[in-house]
């Protein structure tokens, strides 16, 4: 990996307002690197998240505490409205926006200690299968690896690599009842994941048993109220 390439890229990045080229990068920086340096950078480096973690990694260790740590995953959509459709570029749902928008859709994963947060993992989702809607006839996209699963996997490398936290935290896009179970009885680890409006829950075992569910937003909440179910 070419650190030193890597940092002005994304520095390059993250200031460009405009369209980023590999003309412009040359250009800002006086011609002291050429465009087909960057075009050779950008074509031959493969980055992964197993590149995210080994860059990180020294200051994940630095910053790293035995309590208070905290693993946060959320996702995020780059918008491409204007890029041709793939396996990337597709269609996703956007929460913010209560629709789907076009672009890149993106599962985050950071750890922070105090002031501190330090991405540890991503992945991008893909959907590389194709299927037919049976109501439009019109042909759809689906990802072979749901983002529930990556969820999961992010969580377990994150044990895996050493990274040191007390909770999980996210949103209920991801509460549903095999990720608490993963969390809880695979990793012993903690969490704090909100949970949609209409989720059925049991108040007891014995009511879990019997098969008496009712929707969470039917239960009577007091302020600083805390349940067991």
């Amino acid at each position: 990996m070419n650190k030193e390439m890597l940092n002005l890229y994304t520095d390059y990045l993250i200031s460009q307002t405009s369209y980023a080229t590999a003309t412009g990068l040359s250009s800002l920086v006086n011609g002291d690197i050429s465009h087909d340096q960057v075009s050779y950078f950008l074509r031959t480096e493969n980055f992964a998240p197993k590149h995210l973690w080994l860059l990180n990694k020294p200051q994940v260790r630095e910053i790293q505490t035995p309590q208070d740590g905290v693993l946060l995953l959320d996702d995020t959509i780059e918008e491409k409205s204007y890029t041709d459709e793939n396996n990337i570029v597709c269609w996703h749902y956007s929460h913010a926006k209560g629709r789907c928008v076009k672009g890149i859709n993106l599962l985050n994963c950071m750890v922070r200690y105090g002031d501190h947060a330090v991405p540890v993992g991503y992945e991008v989702i893909e959907k590389d299968l194709s299927y037919s809607d049976l109501e439009t006839k019109r042909e759809k996209h689906k990802a072979s690896i749901s983002k529930n699963e990556h969820f999961c996997n992010l969580v377990k490398q994150a044990v895996e690599n050493g990274v040191l936290f007390d909770f999980v935290l996210a949103d209920n896009w991801f509460d549903s009842r095999a990720n608490m179970l993963m969390l809880h009885h695979e990793l012993n680890v903690h969490f704090i994941i909100g949970i949609k409006s209409n989720r059925c829950v049991a108040l007891s075992k014995e009511a879990q048993e019997r098969g008496q569910y009712q929707q969470a937003n039917s239960l009577e909440w007091k302020s600083d109220e805390c349940r067991c179910v």
